[in-house]
């Protein structure tokens, strides 16, 4: 992906009413990288470039371990990682980095919460008569377990 195809977002946050701070947002898949691929060397060039001058985050529906694979794995050693935030799953947790990453929030589904959706996903797909029978990765997939 070239980085003049990014879509990019800035907002503006007054800080003590005086100035305003960048913080530039980035969708991972599809805007950094291609869908599950680790960013390719001049994206990672550039991001540790931008990362020296303005705050960074990058949003994604993957979990942390993505994020490993696809971003931080591939940013240069030097790279101003306090000024990247990082929000897996569509959000629902939030890190940053502090001499090592910190998750400063995440908003997870307690056991009830999980049991329930599955159950009500589960009946839904049932009553509406969808296969459960297919087979991805070399896996055959049946309901989902609570």
């Amino acid at each position: 992906m070239r980085h003049e195809e990014l879509n990019i977002v800035r907002l503006w946050k007054p800080i003590n009413g005086s100035h305003n701070e960048t913080i530039i947002i980035f969708d991972l898949d599809g805007t950094l990288a291609e869908s599950k691929a680790a960013l390719e060397p001049e994206m990672a060039k550039l991001l540790g470039s931008l990362l020296r001058v303005a705050r960074v985050a990058i949003i994604s529906g993957g979990a942390w371990t993505q994020f490993e694979k696809q971003v931080l794995s591939q940013l240069a050693a030097d790279a101003n990682l306090s000024n990247l935030s990082i929000l897996p799953t569509c959000g629902t947790k939030y890190y940053q980095y502090n001499s090592d990453w910190q998750q400063l929030y995440a908003e997870n589904f307690i056991t009830g919460e999980k049991n329930k959706i599955i159950t009500n996903l589960n009946a839904a797909v049932k009553s509406a008569g969808f296969a459960t029978n297919k087979i991805w990765a070399g896996k055959r997939k049946g309901l989902l377990k609570p």
